[in-house]
């Protein structure tokens, strides 16, 4: 087993220069209100995707774990939508900001080879993403793409072909273990729906880092020769733009609506011993833009501008750089009275028996509070039943000691809200 989960862009500061909003408190909560009953929405037009977690495409070696999959059309850029791909098994991932490929994926069509334009300004551009587990490395290309079920539609939209033979191999300002394969990356894509419009700097350029945050950018003459290039917002009208979150660029729909400010992730309850796949749900464009979206009912807690995080406090100890996160298999946090897995399951917790029950209190910049209740059960005792696919109690160590990463162990029976920034006027936020 392995983890997959990505970093949330740290737009303008580093994650360790940044409070989360106030986790030194030591208020307390008042009590929660009762959880409203679920509602899923209905996949299809003009908002609704269907979400499915199963055990991932058929290249991976080893079957995925609570991972979250939609299928994605990638278009050559034409306004058209009829020269296209279907990608399936793309990770949609609330931690991570823009639309990224694998070249070598389904065979075949636009990927292999690399049938888009590249993005315009420099002779070929690529990329480097950092995630918790790795790094992905690709060209940046340009698309049109369309959500198959909910039929939501952006045009030219900057896309990372990972593996693209054009970037070659990954240069050393690209460091973490390479994660450009479907084995490797866990899916045939991943959707960064996360709270953010850019995935580098949503005010201005992106400009290179040594070693980049998360985002870093490269201009190849060659395969063999990329340096560092700055980065522009697609606002600036200036290339080579950064890629972007692609729900920002959706189309309006003929009513005149647009489904560009947030997502909800909703999945059904599971059963604490797992469930086979596959696990449905529903993948929602836009909060409050239709009647299948509105937030009434949920708790919002803004995040911090500038890194997405919010506070938490669990076990007496103040995580000010917690998140929740559909990128992240599981629920991760340090705890050093829980034991981590030996051998293929070192990245989870073995409880040695019946699972523990956590209760964290999650706090917005706003001073909102929430109460996060969960449990963590043994992974070795989960995983022994290889038909099972998704699991509400999976939990494992963080090497960040300062993060309550929530992830998507946390989201099944809850409708869970990540509202995107509005630049220098509202932060993002969740909400459930």
């Amino acid at each position: 087993m392995r983890k997959l989960f990505a970093l949330i862009p740290f737009l303008f500061l580093p994650l360790t220069g940044c409070s989360g909003g106030g986790g030194a408190t030591t208020t307390t909560p008042p009590p929660p209100p009762p959880p409203p009953s679920q509602v899923i929405a209905t996949p299809g037009p003009p908002n609704v995707e269907s979400l499915t977690v199963d055990a991932g495409p058929n290249a991976l070696t080893t079957p995925a774990v609570n991972t979250a999959f939609i299928s994605v059309r990638v278009c050559v850029p034409d306004g058209t939508f009829s020269n296209c791909q279907t990608i399936d098994h793309v990770e949609v991932d609330t931690g991570s900001i823009g639309l990224r490929v694998i070249a070598s994926g389904p065979p075949g069509g636009l990927l292999s080879p690399t049938m888009l334009p590249a993005e315009q300004g420099v002779a070929t551009l690529a990329e480097c993403l950092q995630f918790a587990d790795g790094s992905s490395w690709g060209t940046v290309n340009v698309a049109d793409i369309e959500l198959p079920v909910s039929g939501e539609k952006a045009t030219n939209v900057q896309i990372e072909v990972i593996g693209a033979p054009a970037a070659g191999s990954p240069p050393a300002g690209c460091p973490g273990n390479p994660e450009n394969t479907v084995p490797l990356f866990g899916a045939n894509g991943i959707l960064g729906v996360g709270p953010f419009i850019n995935d580098c700097n949503s005010v201005g350029d992106c400009t290179p880092r040594n070693p980049p945050t998360s985002a870093g950018y490269f201009t190849c003459p060659t395969p063999t020769t990329c340096t560092t290039t700055t980065t522009h917002l697609a606002s600036s009208g200036t290339h080579p733009y950064q890629v972007q979150n692609p729900i920002v660029q959706f189309a309006s729909h003929a009513d005149g609506t647009l489904d560009n400010n947030g997502v909800i992730v909703e999945l059904p309850p599971v059963s604490t011993s797992g469930a086979v796949g596959p696990v449905s749900g529903s993948l929602v464009f836009g909060i409050g833009t239709q009647g299948n979206n509105a937030i009434s009912g949920a708790t919002k807690l803004l995040a911090d501008s500038g890194s997405g995080v919010i506070s938490a406090r669990l076990n007496s100890s103040t995580y000010p750089n917690s998140y929740l996160d559909s990128g992240s298999n599981a629920t991760f946090f340090s705890d050093a009275s829980l034991s981590a897995c030996g051998g293929a399951n070192n990245g989870f917790y073995c409880t040695g028996g019946s699972p523990v029950s956590e209760s964290a209190t999650l706090q917005g910049t706003n001073g909102t509070m929430l109460t996060a209740d969960f449990s963590v059960a043994d992974a070795s005792t989960l995983f022994m039943n290889k038909s099972l696919v998704a699991f509400s109690n999976l939990g494992g160590p963080n090497s960040d000691g300062t993060a309550l990463d929530l992830g998507l162990s946390y989201f099944y029976g809850r409708n869970v809200f990540t509202g995107l920034e509005n630049p220098n006027v509202a932060p993002p936020y969740f909400a459930y």
